[in-house]
């Protein structure tokens, strides 16, 4: 099944089971006709089964990326039957376009200018109702450790009131003002002006949380959350689902998942997401306060796999496309 909710037999797949219990146990099997894998004979605990292959849809020329993963436990022989959820890379759809977390270069540890942008790589319109932000942690399975989650106002799926027109840019600030003055003494001057952002993150549980009246709000959700939509200028995973499952104690679900992007300035970073998700991570070498960006190579280019789709800027584009 693939992860916006759509069905299809994918035959001659190969499924890769590993038990997270024993390390080396390792089965792989073959989807038959019906899109049916089968495994018996297995040890009890908890098993990972992964999926992730070059798949001809129309001709065995045109190849497309399918990747999912899914977790389930094992005990006393007793039969376990489920679905796996995969994606297609480089389906056309709301991508993170542009990432922008290192800061400007200053001396006085600002970063309050960290933006994210949006963009519709289809040829349809796309409604942000409802829609989630989410800053994860280091996930064992699927996307299960959030640690902000932010949401666009509206009914999930099915809301109609906030459009994103198709190669549409969308910005949303962690806080919609003109960042390159500053209150105090201090002048951003290699900052950038957000005041004209789309969206603005801001906590209602925070009252100190800064709010730009003219900019409409992605509000947290997450009891007990005190802070702003604050991402590390290191590394960090940012993942967008269109709000079905809110139900952040025990993860986003797979299906609803509609773009992850991981970062980290190390080129020896351990992945804190799964590669089903991101096969691997954006912004190798690039260096916090100067003001670098990362975007994609194009508007909207998806391999799901951000070392290739993205590159560092010398500095931000919100709302437009590096040349």
């Amino acid at each position: 099944k693939f992860f916006n909710g759509q069905s299809a037999v994918l035959s001659g797949i190969p499924v890769v089971l590993k038990n997270h219990d024993y390390e080396g146990f390792v089965r792989t099997g073959y989807t038959d006709d019906s899109g049916w894998v089968y495994f018996d004979s297995l040890l009890n605990g908890y098993y990972i089964a992964s999926v992730g292959v070059d798949y001809p849809f129309d001709n065995a020329l045109d190849t497309s990326r399918v990747t999912g993963q899914l977790g389930f436990y094992v005990h006393d022989e007793v039969p376990v039957l489920d679905t796996l959820i995969v994606r297609v890379s480089g389906n056309p759809g709301l991508k993170i376009n542009e990432i922008y977390y290192m800061g400007p270069p200053n001396k006085i540890f600002y970063f309050y200018d960290q933006f994210i942008e949006l963009y519709n790589a289809s040829s349809e319109t796309i409604y942000l109702d409802g829609m989630i932000v989410c800053r994860m942690g280091h996930c064992i399975i699927g996307a299960d450790n959030v640690t902000y989650i932010f949401q666009f106002p509206g009914e999930p799926v099915t809301g109609r009131e906030y459009p994103v027109e198709p190669g549409e840019f969308v910005v949303l600030a962690q806080d919609a003002m003109n960042h390159v003055i500053v209150q105090g003494n201090d002048t951003l001057v290699n900052s950038i002006d957000l005041s004209n952002a789309d969206w603005e993150f801001v906590n209602s549980q925070d009252y100190a949380d800064s709010d730009n009246p003219d900019v409409p709000n992605l509000d947290n959700i997450k009891v007990g959350h005190r802070g702003d939509f604050m991402i590390a200028l290191g590394t960090d995973v940012v993942l967008i689902a269109d709000g079905r499952d809110v139900d952040y104690t025990d993860g986003i679900d797979m299906e609803t998942i509609i773009d992850v992007v991981e970062y980290s300035s190390s080129s020896t970073h351990i992945k804190d997401i799964t590669e089903e998700l991101d096969a691997g991570w954006a912004g190798v070498g690039a260096i916090k306060y100067s003001g670098q960006s990362i975007e994609r190579i194009a508007p909207g280019f998806d391999t799901d796999n951000s070392t290739i789709d993205f590159i560092i800027l010398d500095s931000p584009t919100p709302g437009y496309h590096h040349e």
